[in-house]
């Protein structure tokens, strides 16, 4: 009896698990799941050929992507080179077509392969649910929601979805002349988007905790802007609506985007301006390779901007820029991050491409090539599938070892076999 009582208070095995790990959860300024803290190592998912938006996971866009081998090909590269944990997707809602029936462009058969696909290879999803200021929720769309946690519930998946979140970027939906949609400029009054953007949130958030309150929810926010009245958009998390409700008390962690190199102050400004404690995700950084003709800074720099990113000749490169994103997730009190974007886009591949000022640069700001349209000067690794500087520098991020993350195409280590004469 007493060597049972003995055994019994001894601390016991927890059980093994693999790297899906139960949910996902906020502790403090952490987020852990049941193996212990979980740093998210993000890569935002487009495939090339359908574009920046939600149609990758359109049902038909998906089934041909899976039987060309695409989807495989890329996740490959986000789990295997990348060494990522997570991939943030875009899934657009049900919307009413003119007869009154429901268009639904994305199943949840759909997004359960994908999953499974992803969780093979180590890593869960981070949902964005596409809005765009209607800020109302048509019943269709909560009917939506509501069933893709359920499915998720029924199947026993739900710690395959890290978080799911209200809209990409909610402070950049309005006609505000470029500038942040919380400030109020010359001849526009900022309330009322911010009271429609707070409902919003409030209401994905309801339908969300009512079902799955263990879900953690957020929304994205631009820290790039034009601001008009001098308080920079960090702070859009915390600012009121009419009946004083703000972001960051509907919301599990805040997720701000920064592309400028700027995520070292822009997490002082919640940390110190505002007091925030809690998780704080840089949900999307990355920097533009092409087309240079058009900005001197979009350009891969030099080979060497690879292992010198702050090197004098590679300084206002995508590298740099990079790179300060990357040193800031690694100082600060970032609880991870999700790097933008995974491949460049197919619609880069035009005729006069790197000249033509109707299209924008973001589909150059995959980490990996494509082939096609680039530019002299701009990007040099071009083999699709090739990994680009700014590639290498998430890599070492994740793994914390340039070993890890050489292009074969380019290494930096070469085995010279000493020649021997006959």
């Amino acid at each position: 009896m007493i060597s049972l009582l003995v055994a019994l208070l001894q601390p016991q095995p927890v059980a093994a698990c693999g790297a899906i790990c139960g949910q996902v959860r906020v502790v403090g300024a952490e987020l852990r799941d049941d193996a212990g803290t979980w740093r998210m190592r993000g890569v935002q998912l487009f495939l090339p050929q359908f574009g920046i938006n939600g149609k990758t996971f359109r049902d038909a866009n998906y089934a041909a992507a899976l039987a060309d081998g695409s989807l495989n090909f890329w996740l490959d590269k986000a789990s295997g080179y990348l060494h990522a944990n997570l991939l943030r997707i875009f899934v657009d809602m049900p919307s009413l077509n003119s007869d009154g029936s429901v268009f639904t462009p994305t199943s949840y058969a759909t997004l359960h392969d994908f999953a499974e696909r992803a969780a093979q290879r180590g890593m869960r999803l981070g949902i964005v649910l596409h809005n765009s200021a209607d800020w109302s929720m048509a019943p269709e769309e909560a009917t939506w929601l509501d069933g893709m946690l359920v499915s998720f519930l029924a199947r026993g998946e739900l710690e395959r979805i890290a978080y799911v979140s209200a809209d990409n970027e909610i402070n950049n939906h309005c006609t505000n002349s470029g500038g942040d949609c919380f400030d109020n400029g010359t001849s526009y009054n900022a309330q009322s988007y911010i009271d429609g953007a707070i409902a919003w949130t409030t209401t994905f958030a309801q339908i969300v905790k009512v079902r799955t309150p263990q879900m953690l929810v957020t929304t994205g926010i631009s820290t790039e802007l034009i601001d008009f009245d001098h308080v920079r958009a960090a702070f859009d998390f915390f600012r009121r609506a009419s009946d004083g409700r703000r972001l960051s008390d509907l919301i599990d962690f805040v997720s701000p985007h920064n592309y400028s190199g700027q995520a070292g102050p822009l997490i002082d400004d919640m940390r110190i301006g505002q007091g925030y404690t809690g998780v704080v995700i840089l949900e999307e950084y990355g920097f533009p390779t092409d087309p240079v003709p058009r900005n001197p800074l979009w350009t891969e720099g030099r080979f060497s901007c690879r292992l010198g990113p702050f090197n004098p000749e590679c300084v206002n490169t995508a590298p740099y820029f990079v790179a300060k994103s990357t040193m800031a997730i690694t100082t600060k009190s970032y609880a991870g991050s999700i790097a933008w974007m995974l491949a460049d886009i197919g619609e880069k591949n035009v005729s006069n491409a790197c000249t033509r000022t109707n299209l924008p640069f973001d589909l150059w700001t995959g980490l990996f090539a494509i082939g096609g349209a680039y530019c002299d000067g701009g990007t040099y690794s071009r083999t699709f599938g090739q990994p680009k500087a700014t590639g290498f520098l998430v890599c070492v991020l994740h793994t914390r070892d340039v070993n890890h993350c050489d292009d074969p195409a380019n290494p930096f280590f070469r085995v010279i076999l000493p020649f021997v004469a006959n």
